[in-house]
């Protein structure tokens, strides 16, 4: 989305809302997610190039939704328009799935696996955030906002910026625990790096969030051992791939 034009239309939200906080009590925020990673010697000079200008120009980038209530928020990311883009290792059919149960402290995620898609249910664990006690505030969103840092407890370097305009402890991917909304985060390990920054908010619009329920159900510690299964199976194709390239 054209900056000026996001501005302008959350300029239209805040002057038909006031006061903001007293009444957001569900709806939906878009957020643009872009990747950026590092690539090793296997890959050659010139297809390192071509991919890193690919990264730049938002070719891989993808558009996710967030539903969001009082109790509860749940983000997906949404189909591409343009089927040639952002379909770099992501199902387009059947999108993860992160719901988050504030009312009860619990997560429901739908999560794929090496072709096997599961639904996570455990303990809703929030990071544990140390909020900048300098307000520092994002120039490109034009909300009052605050930074915020954390490490998850997969191992990620979390950075976000959070309104307390919108008073709900929400965000993309399933992150929160923030006294306001995440409009900003920023996921770091091993290299890669992941930004999620909203463009666009419907404050107390309808959603259709639900629960979800049509996959067998495991346990977070069943689900890490199948994404451990999953890397060291990654891991011993490449060493085959580089075997097979001499």
């Amino acid at each position: 989305m054209n900056p000026m034009r996001f501005r302008i239309l959350l300029f239209a939200l805040l002057a038909s809302l006031t006061p903001l906080a007293a009444q957001i009590t569900g709806g939906t925020i878009d957020y643009n997610e872009s990747y950026t990673f590092e690539f090793g010697d296997w890959m050659p000079k010139d297809r390192k190039d071509e991919m890193r200008k690919r990264m730049a120009d938002g070719e891989f980038d993808r558009t996710g939704r967030l539903l969001f209530s009082t109790d509860a928020f749940s983000y997906s990311q949404l189909p591409s328009d343009n089927p040639g883009r952002g379909r770099w290792g992501r199902n387009q059919e059947n999108p993860d799935v992160f719901y988050t149960s504030m009312a009860d402290s619990t997560v429901t995620d739908r999560r794929e696996v090496m072709d096997q898609s599961f639904i996570m249910e455990d303990k809703w664990i929030a990071p544990e955030w140390n909020i900048a006690k300098m307000k520092v505030g994002m120039k490109e969103i034009p909300l009052p906002t605050q930074l915020a840092t954390a490490v998850s407890i997969e191992g990620d370097t979390l950075t976000a910026y959070f309104t307390p305009s919108i008073p709900l402890g929400i965000g993309p991917r399933g992150y929160g625990g923030l006294p306001g909304a995440i409009v900003y985060l920023k996921v770091q390990k091993n290299n890669r790096t992941t930004e999620y920054k909203m463009t666009t908010m419907q404050p107390n619009a309808e959603n259709d969030m639900t629960k979800p329920a049509d996959e067998k159900i495991i346990t977070r510690e069943e689900f890490d051992k199948q994404m451990k299964r999953a890397r060291e199976m990654r891991e011993r194709r490449m060493r085959s791939w580089r075997r097979g390239r001499g």
